[in-house]
Parts: structure tokens; sequence; C-alpha cells
């Protein structure tokens, strides 16, 4: 059997020394992979073989691990850019945002500009309104004031209303304890101020005849319309018990109430009309003899205060405007100062005829007829 071998003998070269062979220990420089007790000796190149199996294997190992975090730094990127492309999105989206609020902001503020412009106008326009309502003179009011008593169903309603406002339905009329109405018969302008002349006619209604006789004690009245007639509601023909009910009414005793101090003071002219002359037969002029004949009575108690106030009777219908023209005619004339005329009321009196002046009434037979 070939001799185990021997250890290594090393060649040292020097500077200037000659080879030289040398046997010594194993040293540092001398690899030596034996096993022991009966085991193989590796020889250096099996050892260095092994060492690079294992190095390589390190290094694959490395180099798997190296792939492995690069497929993992891979995914990584890829989800980055994929979270930066979603982010890019995001953006653009914002962006869009951003520019559709930025237009609706601009519109804004021009819709603003321009009601503000409209604003500056309309403040202009009312500066100007005003500078030329300064420019006008004030206007005032001054009233009149008639008060109408009457029995119900007298059409008291029908004559006073349909003179304040001719187009009011009478169909719809409905008692009342007190209505007020009211017509502007003139408006006179002067210098600094125009003046609203108005007529104010209370119209009580028939159960409130004493609460019309407080009015006249404190209220200041410039004309009073008595109204009776010839027929209750829906009469057809003159009816003397409700004729002889109003005589009762307005007896002496009562009418000393509705001529106190205050009121002859005030008060400018008493008008007693008679209502419902559609009744009787005969031409207008003969109707209305025969209906003052009817209340002669009333007329000469009225007459009693003709000193003290002036006192006129008039006859007609309401229904059919007969003398309804000339009844408030008379009032304006009586009540209104000259002062207060104005163009269009002077031209409405031209062409109404004027009031017939009072004469004593005619002494004619009463016509008795059955109720």
């Amino acid at each position: 059997m070939p001799a185990r071998a021997r250890p290594l003998d090393v060649a040292i070269l020097g500077a200037g020394v000659g080879p030289f062979v040398r046997r010594s220990r194993p040293s540092d420089a001398a690899i030596r992979l034996s096993r022991p007790r009966g085991g193989i000796d590796v020889s250096l190149a099996e050892g260095v073989s092994i060492v690079a199996s294992i190095i390589a294997a390190a290094v694959g190992g490395g180099l798997a691990y190296a792939l492995a975090q690069g497929a993992d730094l891979r995914r990584k990127l890829a989800h980055g850019r994929a979270e930066r492309d979603a982010a890019h999105g995001q953006l653009g989206e914002a962006r869009a945002v951003v520019a559709a609020l930025t237009s609706r902001l601009e519109a804004a503020r021009v819709e603003d500009e321009k009601k503000a412009g409209w604003l500056d106008h309309q403040q202009e326009e009312i500066a100007w309104l005003r500078a030329e309502l300064d420019k006008r003179p004030k206007v005032t009011r001054k009233t009149y004031k008639v008060i109408t008593v009457g029995m119900k169903w007298t059409g008291k309603t029908s004559l006073t209303l349909k003179w304040a406002n001719p187009l009011v339905d009478l169909g719809t009329l409905s008692g009342t304890k007190i209505e007020r109405y009211e017509r502007t018969v003139s408006t006179v302008a002067a210098k600094d101020v125009t003046t609203e002349h108005v007529f104010e006619i209370g119209d009580w209604g028939g159960e409130h005849i004493v609460d019309a006789q407080q009015e006249l004690i404190v209220d200041e009245i410039h004309g009073m319309l008595i109204i009776v007639d010839l027929g209750g509601k829906d009469a057809r023909a003159v009816d003397p018990a409700r004729i002889q009910q109003q005589l009762r009414e307005f007896q002496p005793e009562s009418l000393k109430f509705f001529f106190g101090p205050k009121t002859l003071a005030s008060c400018k002219t008493v008008v007693l009309f008679i209502n419902k002359t559609d009744l009787l037969p005969g031409t207008p002029a003969e109707a209305e003899i025969a209906a003052r004949s009817h209340y002669a009575k009333l007329i000469d108690d009225l007459m009693r205060y003709k000193e003290q106030v002036d006192i006129r009777v008039f006859a007609g219908s309401a229904s059919f405007g007969h003398s309804t023209h000339l009844l408030f005619s008379h009032f304006v004339e009586k009540i209104l100062p000259k002062s207060a005329y104005d163009n269009q009321l002077l031209q409405r009196l031209k062409t109404d005829p004027p009031a017939p002046r009072e004469k004593p009434a005619k002494a004619v037979p009463q016509l008795h007829l059955k109720a």
C-alpha cells in the first residue's frame, strides 16, 4: 500500500536566495483535511471544490432571495404605480370639480354685479320719484257726513249705495246695523295742497234709529236724509198701514231728537225722500203729488224747523232712479262750499236739472187702498 501522505513541503522563494526545500509542521499556509480515527483525508482541490460549492449554494440562495425580494419590490412598485394613477385620476376629478366651482363662482359674481346694478338703478329711480313727489302738492281730505235714517225695507241702502257706487249689485245687499259709504265729489288743487272733498254716508238699519239719534248728538253732521216709502218689501201696491206706521215712527215727539242743538249748528240740510212712487198710478208728477199727500203730516212737522235748517222733500223711486239724481245734487249744492267745486263737478251739475223749489203741498184726497 502506498505510504500515507506526508506533510506538505513548501517552497519558499526569497529575494536573492535560491530555492530550498524545508520540511515543516503544518501551519496556517497548509491546510490538512482529515478525519480522525480512520477518516478520509481531503485534498486541497476537494476542499476548494467543497468551499466553492458552499459558496455557490450561498450565492444561489442569496440570488434566489434577491430575486424574491425583487419580485416583491416589483409588486410593490406596480401597486404604487396603480395608487399613483388612481391619485392622478382623483386629482383630475378634483381639478374638474374646482373648475366647475370656479365657473359657478364667476357666474354668481357676474349675477351679483348685475343685481347690484339693478339695485343701484332702483335706488336712483326711487330717489327721482321721491323728488317728484316732493314737487307735487300734498293731498288732504275733507269729509262731509250725511246720516240716513228710516224704517226697514224703505230702500235706504239701495238709494245711498247706488249713488256712492253705481256698479254695486243691489240684489246682494243684506241688512246691517250701520254701513258707511264714501264718494269723492270733487278734487281741488291749490299751489301746495290738493284737497279731496268726500261725502261719507252713514246708512243706519231700520231697527237702530235710536243709535242714529245718538250719533247726531255726538258727531258733527252736515246733512240728514229721512227715507219713508209707500209699501214694504216686494210691495205691488200702496200699503196705508205701513204709511201710518212710519208716521208714528217720525211723530213730533221723536223728531225733536233729530233736531238737537248740535245737529242744527252743523247740519246744512234735511231731506225727506218718499220712496217707491212707482207703486202709484199716473205720471211722475202726479205720483209725486199723491206721495206728498200721504205724508202731508210729516212734511208739516218737518217744516217747523225750516227757519233753523234747510228742509227739502223729494218723491221718487230708488229702484227706477226717479229723482235720485236730484237728491244728491241737492246735498252737494247745500253742503259743499263753492270753493270746493272742480270742473268735473260743475259739468255734472250743469247736466242735472235744478231741483224744484218747495211749494205748499196741494190738498188731494187720500188714496184708500186695501192692504
